[in-house]
Formats: structure tokens, sequence, C-alpha cells
């Protein structure tokens, strides 16, 4: 069964890099450009992970995200496992992520290895997909 994954980042580039990155493993993938719409869809949509940026344009950044998916009332929803990503360089910023909620924080820029070990965590896959770059 194939797994999917939602990721939340306002960045078209970046939002392609990571699908790049995460090709081998066999996802699905939904994409939102703001929390909001990605909100939306995990009300909607069964979703087995979420890859959110911290830093997000309009009313609700990356750990506000985080809070509101952990304070819902759909177990589905609130029980999704929550990957940060984020370039911004405050020490503070990893423990106000787990505090929020986040499963993981990873700091950009990810490796492909990085991303995919995250990934394969979260969703229990197993390490034997073999090298991830050919």
């Amino acid at each position: 069964m194939k797994r999917t994954v939602l990721l939340v980042e306002d960045s078209n580039t970046i939002r392609h890099i990571l699908r790049v990155y995460l090709m081998k493993l066999k996802l699905d993938f939904l994409e939102a450009d703001r929390a909001e719409q990605g909100l939306r869809l995990l009300e909607t949509r069964s979703v087995d992970l979420v890859i959110a940026d911290v830093n997000m344009p309009g009313g609700m950044d990356g750990l506000e995200f985080v809070r509101r998916v952990r304070s819902s009332e759909h177990a589905q929803v609130r029980d999704v496992p929550v990957v940060l990503l984020s370039g911004a360089k405050a020490p503070d910023l990893e423990a106000r992520a787990t505090e929020a909620g986040a499963s993981e924080f990873v700091r950009k820029p990810v490796s492909i290895d990085a991303l995919a070990s995250v990934a394969r965590r979260h969703l229990s896959l197993g390490e034997d997909l073999g090298p991830l770059m050919a």
C-alpha cells in the first residue's frame, strides 16, 4: 500500500526538490503552499506523514500549523507525524518545534539521505530500498 506524504511549503521549487529526494520511496504526494491549505487537506484526505516548512506566508507559520494539527478533534489528523523543516538559524527553534508538537525538526539544507531516513522512520519503511542516488 502506497503511503501519502503532504508537503506544506510555499516554494514550488522546494516542494519539487522534496519530491525528487523521496522519489525512490514510491510515495504519493499531496501539496499545499500555505498552512491553511495543508490543514484542509489533512481534514479531507488520508495522510501518513507531513513535511512542512516553519516559515510560511500568511497568518500561520509551521509552528502554529503543528499546534493546530495536534489539537484537532480528529485522531487521524492529530496523530499524523509532522516533520518541520527550517533554514532559520534561531538556536531555540528546534525546542520550540518540539514544544509545538513536531515529531521531528530538520534544518535546511537537508541532504537526500537525511530526508529519506526521516521519511522511512516515520512511515515505518525499512532501510532495504538500497541507495537513493545511483
